[in-house]
């Protein structure tokens, strides 16, 4: 049973369409090469994390070790509706869902009764990726589901892929997956992992069958090409 396509997890997407990406960057980011050569060693980025949020992530680390099971993280969780199918979905992980807006987390709670294997956390991706390194959490999995697309030729250094965080990222987990309807920063993410990993990474086109949030299934309605970039490293 797909727990998403209950009737009251879903407004009427043909009044409330998504207008498709818009770029004056028609092609994968021709400074994308020398930002990432940029940012290919870890020990550049040292930026601190909050005493406050340390005391957080101290705290949630616990919470995971104590249930002993495989971790699974939501990056950018948003209202929380990935997340929430996620751990229905898989229901002997921990389901760490993290986003930056109170705001938007705060709309999870109409979802409720929340999972008991669910966390949610607000907090900014870049201290969780930081920390999460840092501390050698055995992270199984991480969804990057539809993240700012940042659209515009030089708001490249906004998308994640440039980040100087993005070593942090692909090197906490053994499989992160991507999920976009712009197909440039898919291309773009992909790209830049093959040059951190040094492995064959590709995009593929991605039409679920069960959209994993009301965001997808807007995306989908509303006629995007949506795009996957799966990533498995070796052991």
């Amino acid at each position: 049973m797909d727990l998403f396509l209950k009737p009251r997890m879903l407004y009427s997407v043909e009044d409330n369409l998504s207008k498709k990406v818009l770029s004056n960057q028609q092609s994968i980011h021709p400074n994308l090469a020398r930002v990432s050569n940029k940012h290919k060693d870890l020990l550049k980025y040292q930026n601190p994390i909050g005493a406050e949020t340390t005391r957080i992530l101290k705290a949630t680390q616990e919470q995971i070790e104590r249930s002993a099971k495989p971790l699974v993280m939501d990056c950018g969780c948003g209202t929380g509706e990935s997340a929430i199918r996620l751990a229905k979905k898989l229901t002997d992980h921990t389901i760490v869902a993290i986003d930056k807006s109170s705001h938007r987390l705060s709309k999870a709670k109409k979802y409720s009764p929340l999972p008991e294997n669910l966390i949610f956390l607000r907090a900014n991706l870049p201290e969780i990726w930081l920390y999460a390194y840092r501390h050698k959490w055995n992270i199984k999995k991480q969804y990057l589901l539809y993240p700012n697309p940042w659209p515009k030729q030089e708001q490249l250094m906004r998308r994640w892929h440039a980040h100087p965080i993005m070593p942090y990222l692909l090197s906490s987990s053994q499989n992160l997956e991507l999920r976009t309807n712009w197909k440039i920063y898919a291309l773009e993410f992909a790209w830049v992992t093959q040059y951190f990993l040094n492995k064959k990474v590709e995009v593929h086109s991605w039409l679920p069958k069960h959209p994993i949030s009301n965001f997808e299934l807007k995306y989908l309605k509303s006629g995007h090409k949506l795009y996957r970039v799966n990533i498995v490293k070796d052991d």
